[in-house]
């Protein structure tokens, strides 16, 4: 221990590394494992769960390609309004979806371990985000596993919004999870003259877009109106209700980066 802590930082980085790419592969080898049980239990199915789940499938699919024409609609009039106000792009992302191959959930942790790295593109910083709303940002990338931190985690943080309040953005903050509990979290920065819900009403927390990191609009959680609380009498704090498939998530999606070709970047206006 004492040699461990008088060593140099990039030796103890180096033999952290070293040791995670050791035990990576039996974290791979533990998720096929558990995919090949899963496919085999589905190959125990009857005929009409199948026929079942085809026709829910075709319908699924039928809805995605509705909300795919109507987002390419959506993105040619914002970049047809960019150009038309001079004003610069926003980040395009490439989608990369993970399953997840370890849960580190307790009152020290808060990450997942995804099955995507280096070779797949991914960088440390890479939102994380499912069907419902943001689930973290990529901490740590190896070679083909990479470090999730949650937004459960208290050392989580982002700029949002609350939804109505679009000039009014707050700072959101992990607030752990207690064992067994739900995931939580709060936002602080809320204007003393906000009014927030009461009783059982939910306001929805999403991605204010500032910083350049997470796409504005993406759910984080929602307001818990009876959590409210004063602060210095200037702001205030509420706490978050999270989703609570957080800790259940076998598959998410990893936003990279598209880095433009800067040799087609249009010059700038005189």
């Amino acid at each position: 221990m004492f040699v461990w802590w008088f060593a140099p930082a990039a030796a103890r980085r180096a033999v952290y590394e070293a040791v995670y790419e050791f035990e990576a592969p039996s974290f791979i080898l533990s998720s096929r494992m558990r995919e090949l049980a899963q496919y085999w239990e589905l190959r125990s199915r009857s005929e009409n769960d199948l026929i079942r789940a085809g026709r829910d499938a075709s319908r699924l699919a039928a809805t995605m390609q509705y909300e795919i024409s109507r987002n390419a609609a959506l993105r040619a009039e914002n970049l047809r309004l960019e150009k038309l106000l001079g004003l610069p792009s926003r980040p395009e992302y490439r989608t990369v979806p993970a399953r997840t191959v370890q849960r580190r959930l307790g009152m020290w942790w808060q990450q997942l371990v995804l099955r995507r790295g280096e070779e797949d593109g991914v960088r440390p910083g890479c939102p994380v985000v499912t069907a419902y709303g943001v689930v973290g940002r990529v901490r740590e990338v190896f070679y083909d596993t990479c470090v999730v931190e949650l937004i459960s985690s208290p050392s989580f943080r982002i700029s949002a919004r609350i939804a109505g309040m679009e000039n009014r953005p707050v700072t959101y903050q992990g607030a752990g999870a207690a064992p067994f509990g739900k995931p939580r979290g709060k936002i602080s920065d809320v204007p003393a003259d906000a009014v927030l819900p009461g009783g059982g009403a939910r306001l929805d927390v999403v991605t204010s877009g500032l910083g350049g990191i997470f796409p504005a609009g993406l759910k984080i959680g929602s307001v818990a109106g009876t959590a409210a609380r004063s602060g210095d009498g200037i702001f205030r704090e509420a706490d978050v209700a999270l989703s609570q498939d957080l800790a259940s998530i076998e598959e998410a999606a990893i936003l990279v980066p598209v880095i433009p070709d800067v040799s087609e970047t249009p010059a700038p206006r005189a």
